[in-house]
């Protein structure tokens, strides 16, 4: 199979979407008999090499294999693991089961891995269809593969290292050849050259990547399509830390009462004058039905304008929240340029830095109430703010009050299960993080 630009990105976008980003993502694509097998760097060129490709990619689907397997790293965060062997075969490992059981149909049910590797040992881990029976990889390999099951706790990819460090001797990973790149040194077997890897993306590229990856399971397959619900838990965990609040949502709630970077668009109407009419205005379409041209129009038109605001963002870090405090950041990461402060709140109030909460700085007193946050919001004189809570907090009838007095707009967050707020629902809107995130 010719492998081609055109063809990328429609195998891609039949996939996907045609106005997906991953679609559009690949903006080159080049033949590179140095390369062991593909890659994708993070500016978008695809290299690949000529022999390989000729032997093993023969269909849109053993293609769609290929280009997926590279974009599904940084989802999952595999670098940060590191590029040692396991490292490596674990991370292929999960991607290459979430790609020919939830792109089933694009994949051809993984036909690109069933084609590269052995159906047994730990090559059969990187593929379905294996023969693991008996085989001391075989509880590992059913925790992904076992269609329509569901285990008491499904693996992260770090939990599949440490598994495979138990399982497997040293020899058996030698003989392991991959696809694609793995980490951002050179090496052998299917590594990429040095600095070819798509460890430089950008957290808005990984959030557009992720939703388009989100939006497509959600539409082809749906939970219950028979493959392993671990596998689908496990996906979607990981795309979470990828996911950003829509930055349109949040400009309704900017103040001016908080100084970041955060810039609101504004439209405003204003007047030109011009020879031609454009967009006349009242007074000119009155003069010419009075038969009288005027010599220059008042054309309407409409500027745009940004203004610097801020936006008052308080977290909940209270002990109740503390597992779903790594989602959460990485929902907020996207904004990491915008906000230059955030309000952590468990039963007081705190300013810290925004780059600090984002490396891990929480100051939490460990219980929870909602009255601190309307007691930061009357000091600051605050005509607006978003809360992002699980919602598991009481409110003061006086202090609800007050908000509404003040005309206080605020935006509740839900996370972590609970569906109404009472506390804020008077105040302002009460969502679920998943219905505001792309």
């Amino acid at each position: 199979m010719k492998i081609n630009l055109d063809i990328v990105r429609s195998v891609l976008r039949n996939a996907l979407g045609r106005d997906s980003f991953v679609g559009s993502f690949v903006k080159r694509v080049e033949e590179d008999p140095n390369c062991a097998t593909a890659c994708i760097t993070a500016d978008g060129r695809m290299q690949y090499a000529p022999k390989f490709v000729g032997r093993y990619v023969t269909s849109e689907e053993d293609l769609f294999c290929l280009v997926m397997h590279e974009l599904m790293h940084p989802m999952f965060g595999h670098f940060v693991h590191g590029a040692g062997e396991l490292e490596n075969v674990a991370a292929d490992m999960v991607i290459n089961a979430s790609i020919s059981q939830l792109f089933a149909r694009a994949s051809g049910e993984g036909s690109l891995f069933k084609k590269f590797y052995e159906p047994h040992g730990i090559h059969g881990l990187l593929r379905p269809m294996s023969r693991m029976r008996d085989s001391r990889y075989d509880s590992l390999y059913d925790a992904f593969y076992s269609y329509g099951r569901r285990h008491d706790k499904w693996l992260s990819t770090g939990e599949v290292i440490q598994t495979l460090k138990v399982l497997t001797p040293t020899v058996d990973v030698h003989a392991v050849v991959l696809l694609g790149s793995h980490g951002a040194t050179g090496g052998k077997d299917g590594e990429a050259s040095a600095g070819v890897s798509l460890q430089g993306l950008s957290a808005e590229d990984l959030g557009r990547m992720a939703e388009d990856l989100k939006k497509a399971v959600k539409r082809n397959l749906g939970p219950n399509a028979g493959y392993s619900m671990n596998l689908y838990e496990l996906f979607f965990d990981a795309l979470k830390t990828h996911l950003s609040i829509k930055k349109a949502l949040l400009q309704k709630f900017a103040t001016r009462q908080k100084v970041d970077n955060f810039r609101n668009t504004m439209h405003h109407a204003r007047v030109c004058v011009s020879p031609i009419p454009i967009h006349p205005s009242k007074r000119d379409l009155v003069l010419l039905s009075a038969g009288i041209v005027p010599f220059h129009y008042r054309n309407r038109a409409t500027g745009v304008t940004t203004k610097k605001q801020g936006l008052a963002v308080y977290l909940d870090v209270s002990g109740s929240v503390n597992e779903h405090l790594p989602e959460i950041i990485g929902v907020l990461q996207s904004l990491r340029t915008d906000l230059t402060t955030m309000f952590l709140f468990s039963n007081q109030v705190v300013e810290v830095p925004f780059h600090s909460l984002l490396q891990g700085a929480v100051k939490t007193t460990y219980g929870t109430d909602f009255n601190c946050i309307a007691n930061s919001i009357f000091e600051r004189a605050l005509d607006k703010a978003v809360v992002l809570t699980d919602g598991y907090a009481c409110l003061k009838p006086e202090l609800q009050d007050e908000l509404k007095r003040r005309k206080v707009r605020m935006m509740t967050v839900l996370f972590g299960g609970k569906q109404d707020c009472p506390e804020f629902e008077p105040i302002g809107d009460v969502v679920q993080l998943e219905d505001v995130t792309h």
